[in-house]
């Protein structure tokens, strides 16, 4: 099979990224982030530190000795766990550093090309010479940005339908060799792996590596959180009562006339707004249950005061890390879906919100009509009191 991997000079546009490579084709992009962007990451010793506090979930994975002998521990670690590590094989593994070091979420501001609201987290590691976690695969789009120090990655040149990995180990290592194209990536190189390709790094001088994954729900996840929204509505929960029945039901008989009733009752509910209102929601929840909720701060402002910050000339800026999900609703309405909630927007309320998605900041002498606009100031302080959006 020939090579799929294509080497880059720049990130694609959002039409050849979807048309081209989006669950098609790994590619890397050479120097995609600059040196500066880099520098103002989370650094090797401090993501250490991470891993030594409780919250965080992270892991260390040793592979040493003939045929790779794996071992793999959860954190929270101790000073003591990363002298015993040494030097070589082994690499420290942590999740939503985004969150715990907002200065790393200024990368995420590089992969609008993606769908920000399927952002699942930045998984931060840092690996010695020789230190891998195994060839394995992902189920989500990941970006894999090399920070410092250098990386050789051997990537698989198609999806693995069927996926069989070495039993009684704590990580999932793929069993069997699999078709690869090779590549040695340097800092500032980005590399993108669609869901299912098989992938396998190693670190050839010490390494940090930044994670950027775009994760899709399961269906059933799906089907279990519109169902629980349903259960807390009880307008919208609505019983099957049985319409329309005939002798064709009489006993155990299932008709297909009502298997296709309740299928109608069903479409017609994902149809609808609310299933629109609770989608754009839904996507902005977050998958850490530290960060289940963004809660109300302890100091909440009013209206009045936060129209008087605004006129004083506060900027009002919505923190990388801080996912929302833009839809149309209706002609001249749209929805925007913000940590599990939800709000209707009005045509012109629109560009304020585009402008703070877009991680630009929003100045009331610049925008003039926002402080003669009730619905929006009102808007823009719920945001800000369940820290959507912050005042620099």
């Amino acid at each position: 099979m020939e090579s799929q991997l294509v080497i880059l000079e720049a990130m694609p546009s959002a039409v050849e990224f979807y048309g081209q490579y989006w669950n098609r084709r790994a590619f890397v992009v050479r120097g995609a982030i600059a040196a500066d962007v880099i520098d103002g990451l989370i650094a090797a010793d401090e993501l250490a530190g991470l891993a030594m506090e409780q919250a965080p979930m992270s892991r260390m994975v040793k592979a040493a000795g003939e045929g790779r002998q794996w071992s793999c521990r959860f954190g929270p670690f101790t000073e003591q766990d990363f002298k015993d590590a040494g030097d070589e094989d082994w690499s420290l593994l942590v999740q939503n550093v985004e969150q715990f070091h907002p200065p790393t979420a200024v990368l995420l501001r590089h992969f609008n090309v993606a769908p920000r609201w399927l952002m699942d987290d930045i998984m931060v590691s840092y690996s010695g010479k020789g230190g891998t976690v195994g060839p394995h695969i992902d189920s989500y789009h990941v970006f894999l940005v090399q920070g410092q120090g250098r990386r050789r990655w051997k990537i698989g040149l198609e999806a693995i339908a069927h996926e069989v990995f070495i039993e009684g180990l704590d990580l999932k290592v793929l069993e069997a060799d699999f078709d690869s194209d090779e590549v040695e990536v340097r800092c500032g190189d980005v590399l993108y792996l669609p869901p299912k390709f098989a992938h396998q790094g190693m670190t050839l001088e010490p390494s940090l590596t930044f994670s950027v994954g775009f994760l899709g729900p399961k269906l059933s996840q799906l089907f279990g959180a519109y169902g629980q929204y349903l259960s807390e509505h009880e307008d919208l929960d609505q019983r099957f009562v049985a319409e329309g029945l005939d002798g064709g039901s009489a006993g155990f008989a299932l008709a297909s006339a009502v298997v296709e009733g309740v299928r109608k009752s069903l479409t017609g509910q994902v149809q609808s707004l609310d299933f629109s209102r609770w989608l754009a929601a839904f996507f902005t929840e977050s998958g850490h249950e530290d960060f289940g909720n963004y809660e109300e701060r302890e100091q909440t402002v009013s209206i009045v005061e936060f129209k008087a910050k605004l006129k004083m000339g506060a900027t009002l800026i919505k923190p990388d890390y801080v996912k929302f999900a833009l839809t149309e609703a209706a002609p001249d309405q749209f929805i925007l879906g913000f940590d599990g909630q939800s709000f209707i927007l009005e045509q012109g309320q629109l560009p304020i919100i585009q402008t703070l998605m877009n991680e630009q900041a929003v100045i009331a002498s610049s925008v003039r009509e926002l402080l003669n606009h009730p619905a929006t100031l009102e808007l823009l302080g719920a945001l800000y009191n369940h820290q959507g959006l912050e005042f620099t």
